[in-house]
């Protein structure tokens, strides 16, 4: 089948049965001016398996180092053809030609995915470590395993894994994800030593600074308190091997992690006022002013006229309790001992749990 025109190429379809499959895809103008630059990166096809170990189509999505697309099939009404030029007809050899040789009848539709979090996977799928060293979870995924089964960019999982202080100890190759009271003991630790030290937490902190802070305290491994450091910080470091903590994100960080503390498993509400002053006695003097509890909005609930208030699991925290399939132990208040005993702590809890 063919048709012509004097001001046009011939068009002439494909026997059907010689015609080829295609899948049409719709790219986005800031995605293809990304394909279409100098140093186009690597993009990557990612979902996440099922419980049987099948990909879930449902969550297949196309990344870029940093940012995240996921893929929706998109039926039309309209007759879409590939084509390509043809070989020219011994009756008209000057006349250009088109073959079309293919007629999808749907494409891939690529929208920015919104709302989406990696929080919620890396919470659910590593162990949690706790001051009695135990677990919610026995599966051991190194980090780079755990990226690969995120439907999820690279660089969003990187900036979570940061903010939530996860770590991969010295020597093994699994990844933890510490709990907020761990955290609170911890940095308690490390501001202690600081101040012993003279070590001012509100200015730059030096390679050197860092290694005294976080190796002479002998309860927690140094990996633990080397990514507290990191989730505490706001902008890359303006000089190799130094770091800059941000006081509005520390603040948050340990006021959320103290008021669960205090309240979380159904504990009884907290004063306000006691509680901001022991958050304040959490901080350095440049930001005790930080400790109010504006800055925790969402994570709170005020009661009995707002003289009191509870702390609440945000939505990421309640889709992690409803994805785990083993609720973590209760945390208790206990210290892990020497630090050249906590792997085998851990990696016994995690036998047992």
């Amino acid at each position: 089948m063919s048709t012509e025109d004097e001001s046009g190429p011939e068009f002439r379809m494909v026997p059907e049965e010689s015609q080829q499959h295609f899948r049409l895809l719709e790219l986005p103008a800031d995605l293809l001016n990304v394909l279409t630059s100098v140093d186009a990166p690597t993009l990557k096809l990612k979902s996440q398996e099922g419980p049987s170990g099948n990909v879930l189509e449902s969550q297949i999505v196309l990344c870029t180092p940093d940012k995240t697309y996921a893929l929706r099939q998109v039926s039309t009404s309209n007759s879409v053809y590939v084509v390509r030029p043809g070989t020219s007809s011994n009756s008209s050899p000057d006349q250009p030609t088109l073959d079309a040789i293919a007629q999808p009848q749907s494409t891939l539709e690529l929208q920015p995915a919104k709302g989406a979090s990696a929080a919620s996977y890396i919470k659910a799928a590593l162990p949690t470590y706790t001051p009695t060293g135990h677990t919610g979870s026995t599966t051991k995924v190194s980090k780079q395993q755990l990226f690969a089964n995120i439907p999820l960019s690279d660089g969003e999982c990187e900036q979570v894994w940061t903010d939530l202080a996860c770590f991969e100890p010295e020597g093994e190759s699994y990844a933890i994800v510490p709990s907020d009271s761990v955290k609170l003991q911890a940095w308690e630790a490390m501001f202690a030593t600081a101040t012993a030290m003279g070590v001012d937490m509100t200015h730059s902190l030096h390679e050197t600074s860092q290694r005294e802070i976080t190796t002479s305290e002998t309860e927690w491994p140094e990996e633990l308190s080397r990514a507290l450091l990191r989730s505490m910080t706001a902008m890359p470091p303006s000089l190799p091997n130094e770091i800059q903590l941000d006081g509005d994100k520390s603040a948050q960080m340990l006021g959320r992690a103290l008021l669960k503390d205090l309240t979380g498993s159904g504990q009884q509400p907290v004063s306000i006022m006691s509680f901001e002053t022991k958050w304040a006695d959490l901080l350095p003097e440049r930001w005790r002013g930080k400790a109010d509890i504006k800055l925790l909005e969402g994570t709170y609930k005020e009661q009995h006229g707002g003289e009191t208030l509870t702390f609440i699991e945000s939505e990421v925290s309640k889709e992690v309790a409803a994805a785990s399939s083993a609720a973590a132990p209760a945390e208790a208040k206990s210290t892990l001992g020497a630090k050249r005993k906590w792997h085998e702590k851990f990696r016994a809890s995690m036998k047992i749990a």
